[in-house]
């Protein structure tokens, strides 16, 4: 029987493994426009590992009314930025389609060459995602976000933002069907980093959510079992020993100590020394 001790170590140095192999495969950090509106507001994708984030505006039910806040997305060194929509909701009155709180996107921060990001209005809002990703050409990604007095319950947006270059990719790149080169670890994270609608793990991030709770459930049983299967033989040998220790009393063979030695006495009446 192995040492339960040890056998408890290793469970646990499973489960770790397992929960680390779970989170660091899907893993995208998160940020939110609110919390570090215009303090600390630049996000730089060369010191991310994945060189991938997804920005939301707030984490709250709603965002904030009277907000005016800038935030720059600067991309790696020779790389270019992909800008996809999970979500919009961002308040415009229904009558116009005219916004009352926006986002305004800017490819660039120089003052000369900067514009709007290709393809984006001069103002987003509404509730309609777009079905394409946006590319930039400039280097660095302005985002300015402005909500007015008005009292509405909106969640205002959720952004995946990734750095990528053209091809040929290098070794540690996946090349996605558009060519473009990102991060080979952002491959299985379940969402669309190339921009052009494909996800080049052939498992959703639904299916690897199931994966890994059907795992982790998988692993706490097995370890449920062996924990019984130990506190059980625990259970045994100590009602052994007890066993053994009430026969030898009743027949009259105490076990004694002197100066540290053990005294025995075995069934024939021999006394021996166990150090």
């Amino acid at each position: 029987m192995m040492d339960p001790k040890r056998v408890m170590c290793a469970l646990e140095a499973l489960l770790v493994l397992c929960i680390i192999s779970f989170t660091t495969v899907v893993a995208i950090p998160e940020y939110y426009m609110e919390e570090r509106c215009n303090v600390n507001n630049i996000i730089n994708l060369a010191t991310e590992t994945h060189e991938s984030v997804r920005l939301r505006l707030t984490r709250n039910p709603a965002y904030t009314r009277n907000i005016n806040c800038l935030m720059v997305i600067q991309p790696p060194l020779g790389k270019k930025l992909i800008v996809r929509f999970n979500e919009i909701d961002i308040q415009q009155l229904p009558q116009t389609g005219q916004c009352v709180d926006a986002l305004v996107a800017i490819d660039g921060q120089d003052q000369v060459s900067a514009r709007l990001l290709q393809g984006t209005p001069q103002q987003i809002c509404g509730q309609s995602r777009p079905a394409q990703a946006y590319v930039t050409q400039q280097g660095p990604l302005l985002l300015r976000f402005v909500s007015g007095p008005t009292n509405a319950a909106r969640r205002g947006f959720d952004l995946l933002i990734t750095a990528y270059k053209d091809g040929p990719c290098a070794s540690n790149e996946y090349t996605c069907n558009n060519q473009r080169c990102i991060n080979e670890n952002l491959r299985c994270s379940g969402l669309d980093h190339c921009g052009d609608g494909t996800r080049p793990c052939p498992l959703t991030a639904e299916a690897m959510a199931g994966i890994a709770v059907g795992g982790a459930l998988l692993l706490i049983i097995i370890i449920a079992l062996i924990v019984f299967c130990v506190c059980r033989h625990k259970r045994k040998t100590n009602f052994s020993e007890k066993a053994h220790a009430h026969d030898n009393r009743r027949n009259g063979y105490e076990p004694t100590v002197v100066q540290g030695e053990s005294i025995k006495i075995n069934g024939n009446g021999v006394r021996g020394v166990v150090y």
